[in-house]
């Protein structure tokens, strides 16, 4: 049998009698209060050999530390860190929400006032002329577009818009506004357009740094090669600005990526990076790029000494 009586153990279990196997740091607690309640030894130290005392002294490598602190793994933070942390985490669920229902009711009462001057006539005429309930000029919204949308996709209204639209950008101010917005909205809204249905990555603003884009349509050069992409390259986190460039097909990487999913992880600064991006499997070894800086610079030593000579 074992007896703790020296030291720490006499003040955390009151030297009552326990097993070798009670050595643990658990055990010790466990035996220490299971003795307080019962005010007996555990009856699983019956294996413990009762014939020959020995007075055990601690073991400095065993601390004395509460079970609550051996528990909890966590670092005890402050009060304001808490706090802190909790409103971050209720502002990261509410924001999104919010500006979401936000932008939704935005549009919905755009629409909806788009066509309320329409139910004014129809009001008066049946004496009323101040009734009117949410929702209706959004439906008749709705309507137009859809009727617009039937007759231009008819063979005798594409001919009529076509017509229409010619008039429309024959017009000196006009045409410098309706042109790139129409030309914008066509690429992005046809179901059968190639442009920013493919995202692409392409290395710039130099080698070995990759940059998002989309495909926006095709530019021949004035000899016989592979039409070059015009690539729109959005900016972050704001996706309706950003800029184009001419890259030569050989020099474009296509993607796995939705126009959706690339627009997310835009909008995220890069936060939300998509599962299927990879990249391309030749991206260039930095000691690469200090080579052609070695190359190019011999390169012009050698044609500054054939100019000097």
């Amino acid at each position: 049998m074992v007896v703790l009586t020296s030291g720490p153990w006499k003040r955390m279990i009151g030297g009552l009698p326990l097993c070798r196997h009670d050595l643990s740091r658990f055990g010790l607690l466990w035996s220490r209060w299971r003795a307080k309640l019962l005010g007996s030894r555990p009856s699983w130290c019956a294996h413990a050999d009762t014939d020959r005392p020995t007075v055990m002294t601690p073991d400095p490598n065993v601390s004395e530390t509460p079970l609550e602190d051996m528990l909890s793994h966590e670092p005890r933070h402050s009060f304001l860190h808490r706090m802190r942390t909790r409103l971050m985490a209720g502002v990261s669920i509410i924001a999104p929400l919010w500006i979401t229902g936000f932008v939704l009711w935005k549009l919905f009462d755009w629409a909806d006032g788009f066509s309320r001057p329409l139910v004014k006539p129809f009001a008066a005429f049946f004496g009323n002329p101040d009734w009117y309930y949410s929702g209706i000029g959004f439906g008749i919204t709705i309507i137009i577009l859809y009727a617009v949308g039937t007759i231009a996709t008819n063979v005798l209204g594409r001919r009529l818009w076509a017509e229409a639209r010619e008039a429309i950008e024959s017009l000196p101010l006009v045409r410098t506004i309706y042109s790139p917005v129409r030309q914008l909205l066509e690429t992005m809204t046809s179901p059968t357009g190639a442009g920013f249905k493919k995202v692409v990555l392409f290395e710039y603003p130099r080698r070995g740094t990759w940059t998002l884009g989309f495909l926006a349509g095709d530019v021949p050069f004035d000899y016989d090669r592979e039409p070059a992409h015009s690539i729109f390259i959005p900016t972050a986190p704001n996706p309706t600005t950003g800029f184009m460039l001419i890259v030569p097909r050989e020099d474009i990487k296509h993607t796995d990526l939705t126009v959706e999913a690339a627009f997310q992880m835009i909008v995220s600064a890069g936060v939300a990076v998509p599962l299927a991006l990879r990249l391309p499997a030749g991206v260039a070894d930095p000691t690469e790029f200090e080579a052609d800086k070695i190359h190019v610079a011999v390169k012009r030593s050698m044609g500054d000494a054939s100019a000097a000579s």
